[in-house]
C-alpha cells in the first residue's frame, strides 16, 4: 500500500510522516534545478549522499553510474525529487535489486513536475542507444509519494504545456486501452475531468489552487496507467523523443488526437470531453496545444513527414501497441499521419 503526503508544504513533513524511523543515510536523486533552487535543510537530521540527474531520459550509462554511486554509500532510504526521469532513476536502483532477489530500498517520490505520473506506477523508462526498454514490477512501486504544489510553481509555460499534455494522454489512453477496468476508468475520469478545468490556466495563469489540482490529476493519471499500461500513442511516440530529441509530453500529445479517428467508435470519451464526435475530440485537443504554444504537425517541429513517416511506424514495438483497441494497421496510420500531421 503507497502512503500519499499531499498539500502546500508537505515536503517539510518528510522527516516525520515519511521516512522510516532509524534511518540515518538518505540517497538524494534530482536535478540541477532542484540543488539550485532549493535548501537541503529539510533533512539536515541525516547524512545525505546527493546523485544529479543530467539530461531529460534515463539511459544505460547514467543508470550503471547511479547504481554504482547508490551501493558504495549504503544509504537507507532512496529519495527522488524530480520529474519522471528523475524518479525512473530511483526505480533503476530498486528493479536492479528486486531483479536480484534482493529486499529493494525504501523509496520516497516527490513529483516536481504534474505530468509522468510516474509517482503512481510501477514501470521505469530506459534508453539503451536511443532504443525505449520499458521496466515493470511491483516492487518499483514508491512506498511513499509527496504532493507538495510549492515544487511546481517553477514550470516555465512550456514545461507546464507539455507535461499537461502527458496528463491527458495517459488518462484517455488508460481509458480505451484493452486492459482498462472499473478502476482504471475512475482514475482516468477523475484525471480528464481536473484537466479540462485546469490544463489551459496551468499555462497561462498558473495560480496555487491550479497547480495542486494539476498534480493530483498527473497521479491520478498515473494510478490508472498502472493498471492498464500505455496504447498507440506512446507506442509513436518514442521515436520522435529518441531520434529527434521531441519532450515526450509534445511528441506523445500530437498522436493522441488522430487516435480518437483510428480508434472508432469512442462515444463514451467523446462525451467526457464534451463533444459529439471523435473528429470533434481531435479538433479539440489539438486546439488545445496551439493554445498552450505546442506543435501539431511535424512540420511545426522541424520534422519532414515524407522523411520519417515508414521510418517512424517500423520502430513501433507492436507489442507495446498490443493494448490498443485497434491492432497496428500500419497502412491505415500512414493515411491517417499523411493527412492530418
Amino acid at each position: 500500500m503507497q502512503k500519499l503526503i499531499q498539500g502546500k508544504g508537505s515536503l517539510l513533513l518528510i522527516n516525520t510522516q515519511a521516512i522510516p524511523a532509524g534511518t540515518k543515510k538518505i540517497f538524494l536523486i534530482a536535478g540541477e534545478h532542484f540543488y539550485n533552487r532549493y535548501s537541503l535543510d529539510f533533512l539536515k537530521d541525516f547524512e545525505v549522499v546527493t546523485f544529479r540527474k543530467n539530461g531529460p531520459n534515463l539511459n544505460g550509462d547514467e543508470w550503471l553510474e547511479v547504481l554504482e554511486t547508490y551501493r558504495a554509500c549504503k544509504a537507507e532510504v532512496i529519495i527522488a525529487i524530480g520529474g519522471g526521469s528523475v524518479i525512473d532513476i530511483g526505480k533503476s536502483i530498486l528493479f536492479s535489486y528486486a531483479a536480484h532477489l534482493l529486499q529493494p530500498p525504501f523509496f520516497i517520490a516527490v513529483p516536481t513536475t504534474a505530468g509522468s505520473g510516474s509517482e503512481a506506477t510501477q514501470f521505469a523508462v530506459i534508453y539503451f542507444e536511443n532504443k525505449k526498454q520499458s521496466w515493470s514490477r511491483e516492487e518499483l512501486l514508491p512506498k511513499v509519494v509527496i504532493l507538495d504544489p510549492e515544487l511546481t510553481y517553477s514550470l516555465s509555460p512550456y514545461q507546464s504545456a507539455v507535461s499537461g499534455m502527458d496528463v491527458l494522454a495517459q488518462a484517455i489512453e488508460s481509458w480505451w486501452s484493452l486492459a482498462s477496468d472499473d478502476a482504471s476508468r475512475l482514475f482516468a475520469s477523475a484525471a480528464i475531468q481536473l484537466w479540462m478545468q485546469y490544463f489551459s490556466d496551468a499555462v497561462s495563469n498558473p495560480a496555487e489552487e491550479v497547480r495542486e489540482k494539476m498534480q493530483m490529476a498527473a497521479h491520478q493519471a498515473g494510478k490508472a496507467i498502472n493498471i492498464t499500461r500505455t496504447t498507440g500513442p506512446h507506442a509513436l511516440s518514442y521515436y520522435l523523443t529518441a531520434i529527434h530529441q521531441v519532450p515526450h509530453g509534445q511528441a506523445v500529445s500530437l498522436f493522441l488526437p488522430l487516435f480518437f479517428l483510428y480508434n472508432q467508435p469512442q462515444q463514451e470519451l467523446c462525451s467526457l470531453l464534451k463533444v459529439k464526435t471523435e473528429m470533434e475530440a481531435k479538433e479539440y485537443i489539438q486546439s488545445a496545444m496551439k493554445k498552450a504554444g505546442l506543435a501539431i504537425t511535424l512540420e511545426e517541429l522541424g520534422i519532414r513527414r515524407d522523411n520519417v513517416i515508414n521510418e517512424l511506424l517500423d520502430s513501433v514495438n507492436t507489442e507495446r501497441f498490443g493494448n490498443n483497441p485497434r491492432p497496428f494497421d500500419k497502412a491505415a496510420l500512414i493515411e491517417l499521419i499523411t493527412k492530418y500531421l
